[in-house]
């Protein structure tokens, strides 16, 4: 007796659920459908508009900083180091940290310009 209800039972809980329509969906089940594509949708949207946008925007201003560089300006290096910009070549660039004291570094190692435009626009 036991076994028959069991198998009974398991076989009811197995079943797929029957449908009664003509074989359409109702628009609950056209959402659940596209439930998946709409969620990567709006997740590749939010990367994009809170990653992805504010990340290229900070390329672009470091690029325009570092295009902008010129021979004098103050500049703090990625490693924290504060010179002046005594040369330039392609991608180094020559600073004087002391008396006398020259090193040089990368382009991309400077993360900050002291003097130039963000002093003029303190000064107004």
């Amino acid at each position: 007796m036991n076994e028959t209800l069991f198998s009974y039972l398991a076989q009811q809980t197995a079943a797929p659920p029957t449908t009664t329509g003509g074989g359409e969906q109702s628009p609950a089940g056209i959402f659940q459908s596209m439930y998946p594509i709409l969620m990567v949708v709006f997740l590749f949207g939010f990367m994009w508009f809170f990653v992805i946008r504010p990340q290229r925007k900070e390329e672009k201003r470091k690029k325009e900083m570092l295009s902008a560089l010129k021979k004098g300006d103050t500049v703090i290096t990625t490693a924290g180091i504060i010179g002046t910009v005594a040369g330039m070549k392609d991608d180094s660039v020559t600073l004087k940290v002391g008396d006398g004291t020259k090193i040089d570094f990368v382009r991309s190692a400077i993360a900050s310009v002291q003097n130039g435009e963000a002093s003029k626009e303190a000064k107004k």
